[in-house]
């Protein structure tokens, strides 16, 4: 039952995780949003609703592959001992 204390790099890179996140969600979402509003003539905010699904449905989904990818590159990763 020995609990580890978070190391400074720990915090930043959990700051960090949650700033690439961010970013992620608001260019997905940007561009979302601008491809409904100039592809359908729905109303802004139904438009901004979408976009909002669509920026955190591909933000996991890209972290999703990201994460898929580093674990496929740590599989196949040639360690020499």
């Amino acid at each position: 039952m020995t609990h580890k204390a978070p190391t400074m790099m720990d915090i930043i890179g959990d700051i960090l995780s949650r700033l690439v996140s961010l970013a992620l969600f608001l260019v997905i979402g940007l561009l979302a949003l601008v491809a409904f509003i100039g592809r359908t003539d729905l109303h802004v905010a139904v438009c901004g609703l979408l976009a909002i699904v669509c920026g955190i449905i591909g933000t996991i989904l890209v972290r999703l592959l990201f994460n898929g990818i580093a674990r496929l590159g740590g599989l196949t990763s040639c360690s020499k001992d």
